[in-house]
């Protein structure tokens, strides 16, 4: 009955990150123990060519067979997303927005006063780390969705939407493909490795590493809307306008490649802030007039000690972009939140409803 719409998970260019590294680097999400995830240093030279390298693999290990997911996909468009009256989703999506949503897996699953958050308020939810690589296919060819399909099922029982989360980013990579050092194979494994998980749950995500990714994205779930997302895309920029001119020469050679862009929106009191000529509102202005792009959201967004008039901004400035359809927020409560101990959420520690979230529901 009530069913997710059709779309992947975003994909993160490397080459943005010599563009303008902000102060945040993209969280690796609570719970994830490896690599912070922080801002590298821009690369200034191109590297030159590997001149030898090993034969291509020829020959790929079986793909594991997995049990199906236990929900079917809907037979048209996306549902109104399930959420109870007077709060976030449905405020938010009485000013025309597609979701309010927030980041979910099975550990805050387990977790009785999320859960119960995440009914009330959020019509949408997105994996933390479920779907990223090092958690689907931490051997080549072996996949492993058992804590993706729990969340897909448990959202689409709820009658939530799902935004996929990620099919390619340059952290959190198992081992196996950080040490593949030839062309043909990377984009080998790339490809088996989107065309697996965007396959499995095809029909099924709402919301995606360029021209490769893509294509095999597209081939995989041709109904899906495609984004690339990163961070640091939160202000009127050198990062912006990098990841501007490169969706603007994809589309323009290849029309309908990139559909949507997602800025996550990591901010703080001092840099990067919400408000400003330069903030929120210029940098959704900025994404939303790319060519060939029909939609923006804002992904992961938290903001250092929740101020009230920073959530409102932003909140604002979606509501002022006519292609901005929603809102992610990085998590439900501070207990949880990958930024703990900067108290960013509209949820205190004990899932009480903080200034901001009252200061949203009175704006809507």
């Amino acid at each position: 009955m009530q069913k997710l719409l059709a779309l992947v998970a975003f994909a993160v260019s490397n080459a943005l990150r010599a563009s303008a590294v902000g102060p945040y680097g993209q969280c690796g999400g609570n719970g994830y123990t490896g690599s912070p995830g922080t801002a590298q240093p821009p690369v200034t030279q191109p590297q030159p060519p590997v001149t030898t390298q090993p034969p291509p693999v020829t020959t790929q290990p079986p793909i594991t067979t997995l049990p199906p997911i236990t929900t079917q996909p809907p037979a048209t468009g996306p549902p109104k997303p399930s959420a109870s009256a007077g709060g976030l989703q449905d405020k938010f999506g009485a000013k025309g927005k597609l979701y309010f949503g927030a980041c979910a897996d099975p550990n805050t699953l387990n977790i009785a006063a999320n859960v119960d958050v995440l009914k009330k308020d959020f019509g949408q939810v997105t994996p933390e780390n479920s779907m990223k690589w090092d958690a689907t296919e931490p051997n080549r060819g072996s996949f492993n969705y058992g804590n993706a399909d729990r969340l897909v099922n448990w959202a689409v029982e709820n009658g939530k939407l799902i935004r996929g989360h990620t099919l390619v980013w340059h952290s959190q990579l198992p081992g196996w493909v950080n040490n593949i050092n030839d062309r043909a194979t990377l984009t080998t494994v790339i490809e088996n490795h989107i065309s697996n998980l965007a396959g499995r749950y095809a029909g099924k995500l709402y919301a995606s590493f360029v021209a490769v990714a893509f294509q095999a994205a597209r081939k995989a779930d041709p109904k899906a809307v495609l984004y690339i997302n990163d961070y640091n895309l939160d202000s009127d920029n050198a990062k912006v306008r990098g990841m501007v001119n490169l969706v603007n020469r994809v589309n323009q050679a290849n029309p309908g490649t990139v559909d949507g862009m997602g800025t996550q929106m990591h901010l703080g009191p001092f840099q990067p802030k919400a408000g400003g000529s330069g903030g929120a509102q210029a940098a959704l202005n900025a994404l939303a007039r790319t060519v060939g792009i029909k939609e923006v959201a804002i992904t992961e967004l938290d903001i250092q000690q929740a101020s009230a008039n920073d959530y409102t901004t932003v909140v604002r400035a979606c509501l002022n972009t006519p292609l901005c359809i929603g809102i992610t927020v990085w998590g439900v409560s501070d207990a949880n939140s990958w930024r703990s101990n900067t108290n960013p959420l509209l949820f205190d520690g004990q899932f009480r409803p903080k200034a901001a979230y009252t200061a949203i529901i009175n704006m809507l």
